[in-house]
Formats: structure tokens, sequence, C-alpha cells
């Protein structure tokens, strides 16, 4: 029997907004959450299928609000990335999320478009892992599973939701100076799809700047990068902090994907920073999306309004 996988026992509503979810994946993890503590509450179209989408627009929204409408569960998590989030933001009836009960919506990659929105609207959201990845857990060896870098990544969630302050580690690349900001971000590609739309990331405060990517070759990510940061307003951009970017070569380049962004940032005075533990990759702890956070040293703190908890 696996031991929980969160100290305490959560109630959690579970949405697809974006790709298609496999039955099989679905049945495996509803099944591994359940022998872990976690009491999960699937909307009723986490199943639907349109081309790759997870349904159609109006099937994964009626989700979203479905999900929200719950008075009974401590936040909304994310089933799975892929593609298709940034189909629902100009359609989103934002009355029907009421940021007072400050339950997080979780998820990363192409969820990043959903976590921008909510932040924006001052909406509680969690950068990290999805559901599904619930599958990817070594449950036969409990004692092996809890040292793995999933395990840590899968617990890492309820810390944010249970606390107010946390930290992670990250590496100054070349000489810096502590900056500080409001933590935002996410996938590279995702947020580089969303400028010169309505729901493209703005920085409208100290920033901070947290970025991963996958399977992008050195050159599209330094398209994406070049995009992402000529579209903000760089006067709030106060540092960038690297995370994993799984399966991302560089071919035809001596050059690392830091010494490419280094780049790009070094004229306007932007602090860079590397080996953030999140991404695609089994390392994927979670941030509080929208709190403030501090670089000194080799140290990310963040600290964050209280998520609400189910009484």
């Amino acid at each position: 029997m696996p031991s929980p996988l969160w100290r305490s026992q959560k109630r959690i509503a579970l949405i697809a907004p974006a790709g298609a979810v496999d039955g099989a994946a679905l049945d495996e993890c509803l099944s591994r959450l359940d022998s872990l503590g976690i009491e999960a509450l699937p909307s009723d179209n986490v199943s639907a299928r349109h081309r790759y989408l997870a349904g159609h627009v109006d099937a994964r929204l009626d989700d979203l609000y479905q999900a929200y409408g719950r008075p009974d569960v401590d936040a909304v998590w994310c089933l799975r990335g892929g593609y298709g989030c940034a189909q629902l933001l100009d359609r989103i009836d934002w009355s029907r999320i009421d940021a007072a009960t400050r339950r997080p919506l979780i998820g990363y990659s192409d969820i990043s478009a959903l976590l921008v929105a909510f932040a924006a609207r001052g909406l509680a959201a969690i950068h990290g892992p999805v559901a599904c990845e619930v599958n990817k857990l070594e449950l036969e060896d409990p004692e092996l599973s809890a040292r793995s870098p999933r395990w840590q990544a899968m617990t890492s969630i309820a810390a944010v939701i249970d606390e107010s302050q946390g930290a992670l580690a990250v590496t100054p690349w070349g000489n810096v100076s502590p900056a500080s900001g409001r933590l935002l971000g996410g996938n590279l590609t995702v947020l580089a799809s969303l400028c010169g739309t309505a729901a493209a990331l703005r920085l409208e405060a100290p920033s901070l700047l947290l970025l991963e990517d996958v399977g992008e070759p050195l050159y599209r990510l330094e398209r994406s990068f070049f995009q992402l940061l000529e579209s903000l307003d760089k006067r709030w951009l106060n540092a960038v902090c690297l995370g994993e970017f799984q399966d991302c070569p560089v071919p035809g380049s001596a050059s690392s994907i830091a010494e490419v962004f280094t780049e790009w940032l070094a004229p306007y005075d932007i602090a860079l920073y590397t080996g953030l533990p999140i991404g695609h990759g089994e390392r994927n702890l979670a941030w509080p999306f929208g709190a403030q956070g501090r670089i000194d040293g080799a140290r990310l703190s963040f600290t964050r309004a209280p998520c609400r908890m189910i009484e």
C-alpha cells in the first residue's frame, strides 16, 4: 500500500482544458490518486475528444465552470497539457470563477496560458505537475518512489497549497545582484504563441520570469525568447530564471541556451539564473504563479496569499 502523497487529505476537481486524455490513462490516474489519499472528482467531459483536443471549446469551458462551481474542493488540477488552453481564453466568463475562494488552478506546459490569465485577474494558480503524471510514480516500491524527484515534485504541490512561503534553488549566471518581483512565466513556446493577442503575458510591476520548454531546438527557443522579450515592458523585468529544457538540442551551435538568452538580456542589464527545478522532466517542483519572489544568491524564495481550504 503506497504512502499518502500529501500530508493532509485533499479533495481535488480534475479538468482537461487542453489535449485529449487517454481513457486507460485516466482510469489509472483516478485509481492511483485514490490509493495515495486524494479524492479526485473529474468533471463531466474529461473523456471527451475532438481531434487531439479534450472536446470542443464549450465542453472544456463547462468543465472549468463545473470545477469552480464545486464548494467542496481544495484545488482544480489539470489532467494534462498538450494544446488547447489558448482557445478558451476569450470565451471564459470570469464571473463564474470566484477569486475569493483562492482555490488554485494547477498545471504547466500548455496550461501556462491559463495560469497567465488567472494571475492577471488575481486568481490563485500553481505551476506544477499535471495529474496524469501520477501514473509515472513507482508505487510498487514506496521507499524508492518517495526518494524520487518525481515524487518530490508531486508532494511539492500540497506544500504550495498549504504554506504561504517556500523556496527553490537557482544558479546565478555570471555576476548578478539580488532581484525581486512577481513570479510569472511557464512554457516559453506557449508564452510566445500568446504574443500579440489579448491574452499575452504583460508585466505591470517588478517581475521575475520563470521559463521552461521541451522538444525545441535552440533556434526555435531563441526565436520564441526574442519574440517574448520584445513583447514585454522590460522596465519591469528584473530577472529571468531558466528551468529544464528537456530534449532541446543545440545542433550547429557551440552556445548553450543560457549563453544565447543572456546575449539578448545583457543590453537591458537583466539578470539570468539557471538550474531552476521546473520543466518536463522528473524535476518539476511547484511554485505559486503570481506570488512575490526574491532571488538572493542561489535561493529563489516566495511568499503568497494562502489558498482556500475546505472547512
